[in-house]
């Protein structure tokens, strides 16, 4: 390229000399200025040319490097590429084994449901011809039923006019039981004397004729031994703990005992004496005295079967009488509170 260059400024010089031989008589020493001047600028255009060859040659040698390394990486990944589809060459053999393992298993699996399915279908057939015997075995029971449920039916109204009948006549007694039983509660809620000629009973009698019963007979004179036969009251002996008591005869509820002592003599003998419902204490004697009321309140009602009365000292236990006030007889779950 330079030789070319200088070759092409040299034409020109050449060109400019001869025009100006025509033209003019040569002057050698200009010409000879402006052939260094040429010279020159020739020679630093050719350096600078020498330089972007150089400069060239090095960007040319870059790119062969770089060539190289293209070249090389391309190479490396020739072989990766080459080693993995020789691996997946072989993993898609090995899959394909296995695959045909698989699909081979599949139809021997597919083989025995098929026989499975055949088998099912022979016993859903029988099934079906069951089902069908059955179906009709139950539309001739489901008949029989109809019938039976029509002849309840007719039973049933026979029935429920009975029973509206019998309601009535329940209705009318339970009616007439409630007026009973209010008519007995209100006979039941008159208080009386309820221990007149109950039986009675006591301990420790005293010899003669001072028995338990004379407590109950109703009297409260003559109560003086001037006469024996006229004695009515009783005795016991001086032992601790004698007692007398009444049988009531039934569930009474107690609202008052009165207990009637001697008038003639004695009286502090029933000092101490305990006054007992059944095995609730009512009251007790504290003092000598002709009689005795111990009332039981509403606010806590007693019912008993039993009245006692008991002398825990050692003294005679004599009374005229044991008048008891009281209510009933009541059952055990049908007390009037």
């Amino acid at each position: 390229m330079f030789v070319v260059y200088l070759l092409l400024v040299l034409g020109g010089q050449s060109e400019a000399t001869s025009d100006v031989a025509e033209g003019s008589p040569p002057d050698s020493h200009d010409t000879c200025h402006t052939l260094k001047l040429a010279a020159q600028q020739i020679r630093r255009e050719g350096y600078t040319a020498i330089d972007k060859a150089d400069s060239i040659r090095e960007q040319a040698y870059r790119l062969k490097d770089e060539a190289y390394e293209v070249r090389e990486s391309a190479m490396e990944a020739k072989s990766a590429l080459e080693t993995t589809l020789v691996e997946t060459i072989a993993l898609v053999r090995s899959q394909s084994t296995v695959t045909n393992l698989y699909i081979q298993e599949m139809r021997s699996t597919l083989s025995e449901i098929k026989k499975k399915m055949e088998d099912m279908e022979e016993k859903m057939e029988d099934m079906e011809e069951r089902m069908e015997e059955q179906d009709k075995k139950e539309e001739d029971r489901f008949a029989a039923l109809d019938e039976h449920s029509k002849t309840v039916e007719r039973k049933i109204s026979e029935h429920a006019a009975v029973s509206s009948t019998i309601s009535s006549h329940v209705s009318e007694t339970l009616s007439a039981a409630l007026t009973l039983k209010e008519r007995q509660k209100a006979q039941m809620s008159e208080v009386r004397i309820i221990s007149l000629y109950k039986i009675a009973e006591q301990t420790n009698p005293y010899p003669g004729t001072h028995d338990a019963d004379l407590a109950v007979d109703g009297t409260v004179t003559f109560d003086r031994p001037h006469w024996a036969d006229m004695a009515t009251y009783t005795e016991t002996t001086t032992t601790p703990g004698s007692k007398l008591w009444i049988e009531l005869g039934g569930l009474f509820r107690i609202y008052k005992i009165k207990v009637w002592n001697l008038r003639h003599c004695c009286q502090e003998q029933l000092i101490g004496a305990h006054i007992y419902a059944d095995d609730r204490l009512v009251g007790t004697v504290i003092r000598a005295q002709g009689t005795y009321d111990f009332a039981i309140g509403d606010e806590d009602p007693v019912y008993a079967k039993e009245v006692t009365l008991q002398q825990p000292l050692g003294q005679q236990l004599h009374i005229l009488e044991l008048q008891i006030w009281g209510t009933g007889p009541f059952l055990e779950d049908d007390k009037f509170d």
